[in-house]
């Protein structure tokens, strides 16, 4: 790992790896660093083994072509193809505690436009890392720290694997979550009072929630007339679509994910296997007894995640984003994560723009 380059990227999510794949069309050097042990940041998928292209997600699954210009021109360079989000069928319902769902012909498409991936976001992230060398991109990677130095270069103090260590650069990209810049980096000199305010201030779009996958041989509700999608005020599950994964217009496999209606705090100290038994007996009062034997639970809480959330991260609505992150004494500092979006702050749209943004400054500056 070298100890200088032109512009360090920290972050290896979409926004980190879409700034790291511009800089590297430009010829521009770079380092992205990520903290994790893996790339995606907040996109994670799976599948029933780890050679299926069949994947779920577990964080992001869904785009909207119509409104989503910069992810839909990504998703055809990288030669991704999409599938419509199943939401033929009748919707359920589940009002009260006691009472059986109601299923409702409703008559329209409840998800109109509403695309994801095959191969889930995680392809995304594939796709974006086969554009990188590797001898630019590190993981298990923590930074500490960032002090100005004399001559406007910045000293980038990391963490990895165990062992402490430096690198010089000319620019830095923040390409994480705006809250987890405030709270865990430490800045010589330090950032303005007022953008630390603001950066603290900023909810990190799904750090408060939890999501659940099912996953089933096949997609049994279609048959029963059922489109997979469901309201809930009884819970533990909310918000519950199909997120079958499609293989040349056939689901590979059946799967239901949804969304938790616990608060953060409360799922911590249910554990995360008394959440999945709730899960599974609310799955067998909406869908029936086939719905008891799934091959498989997935779930993850991201507001559990230290590299997603902090103790602030509460709140489940849409936060307010597009926040000016402009410190004259930091000048050559940007930030790319989706949070930091002015347009589409919080979505994977929000993401590119972040980081468009970003590089485009890099690039006008030098």
């Amino acid at each position: 790992m070298k100890t200088m380059t032109d512009t360090v990227i920290i972050g290896g999510g979409l926004s980190g790896l879409y700034a790291a794949h511009l800089l590297e069309q430009q010829g521009h050097d770079y380092m992205l660093l990520e903290a994790r042990d893996r790339f995606g940041g907040r996109i994670v998928s799976t599948s029933l083994n780890d050679e299926s292209p069949a994947r779920v997600d577990l964080g992001p699954s869904w785009f909207w072509p119509n409104i989503n210009p910069q992810l839909s021109a990504l998703i055809e360079a990288l030669g991704i193809t999409a599938y419509k989000q199943f939401s033929g069928g009748r919707y359920l319902v589940d009002k009260m505690r006691g009472a059986p769902p109601q299923a409702i012909d409703i008559g329209y498409d409840i998800m109109p436009d509403t695309y994801r991936l095959h191969g889930g976001m995680q392809s995304l992230i594939n796709g974006l890392l086969e554009k990188l060398p590797s001898e630019t991109r590190f993981l298990n990677t923590q930074v500490r720290g960032i002090t100005k130095q004399a001559d406007e270069t910045y000293l980038v103090e990391y963490e990895r694997n165990g062992n402490n260590g430096t690198l010089s650069a000319k620019h830095i990209v923040f390409a994480m979550p705006l809250r987890l810049v405030s709270q865990n980096i430490t800045f010589h000199p330090a950032l303005d009072p007022a953008l630390k305010k603001a950066f603290d201030s900023t909810e990190t779009w799904m750090a408060a929630h939890a999501k659940a996958v099912l996953i089933y041989e096949t997609p049994f509700w279609r048959e029963m007339g059922f489109s997979g999608s469901v309201n809930s005020n009884v819970g533990p599950l909310v918000e519950i679509h199909d997120a079958s994964p499609d293989i040349n217009g056939e689901p590979s496999y059946g799967a239901i994910m949804g969304f938790m209606g616990i608060n953060g705090p409360a799922r911590k100290t249910a554990g995360d296997e008394t959440l999945k038994k709730l899960i599974l007996q609310q799955a067998v009062r909406l869908f029936g007894p086939e719905a008891q034997t799934p091959l498989r639970v997935e779930y993850i809480d991201w507001y559990q995640d230290p590299l997603t959330a902090t103790k602030e991260d509460i709140a489940t609505s849409h936060g307010v984003y597009g926040i000016n992150t402009k410190d004259s004494a930091h000048p050559n500092i940007l930030f790319a994560g989706t949070e930091a979006s002015r347009g589409y702050g919080g979505y994977l749209e929000g993401a590119l723009g972040a980081a468009s943004h970003a590089i485009g400054a890099i690039k006008n500056c030098c």
